[in-house]
């Protein structure tokens, strides 16, 4: 097999102080865990995962590119520990990322999951997302990513 062109980066360590419950992104997101995933789809009965995140910041007043690849592209790179409403990016193919969800804070992202079939929260922490994990970019909107910086 030829070797991973993009190598996997470390995700960054959960801690205690980036979690904030009244955040309004986390009321955001709470409203569509369970939303339908279909590959391609951005609307109000199922989303594919570009489109959750684009949802989400759209409920927010917030405009970001449609697909991941797009977010990826452009983004602000975070340097740093990660806050709530950073994207975080994945590469299942090896490639280039094909995969995105929103850092909730406590080491746990949401995402539209094509195996769960459905926007789910799951821990950064598991093997298989360190794996795939490319990193993590950031929406320029302090006020909303990070109320208390």
């Amino acid at each position: 097999p030829l070797p991973d062109p993009t190598p996997p980066v470390p995700a960054p360590q959960p801690t205690d102080t980036d979690y904030d419950p009244s955040n309004p992104l986390i009321q955001v997101v709470l409203k569509y865990l369970g939303l339908p995933y279909v590959y391609g789809s951005s609307s109000d009965l199922a989303v594919d995962c570009s489109a959750f995140v684009q949802k989400i910041y759209a409920d927010l007043g917030i405009k970001i590119p449609r697909t991941s690849h797009d977010q990826w592209a452009t983004l602000t790179t975070v340097q740093g520990a990660m806050r709530q409403g950073d994207l975080v990016f994945f590469s299942f193919g090896g490639g280039q990322v094909d995969h995105v969800g929103i850092y909730l804070g406590r080491g746990v992202f949401a995402h539209a999951n094509s195996y769960g079939s459905r926007v789910v929260i799951e821990s950064l922490d598991s093997p298989y997302y360190k794996r795939v994990y490319r990193g993590a970019k950031r929406v320029e909107t302090a006020s909303i990513a990070n109320p208390n910086p």
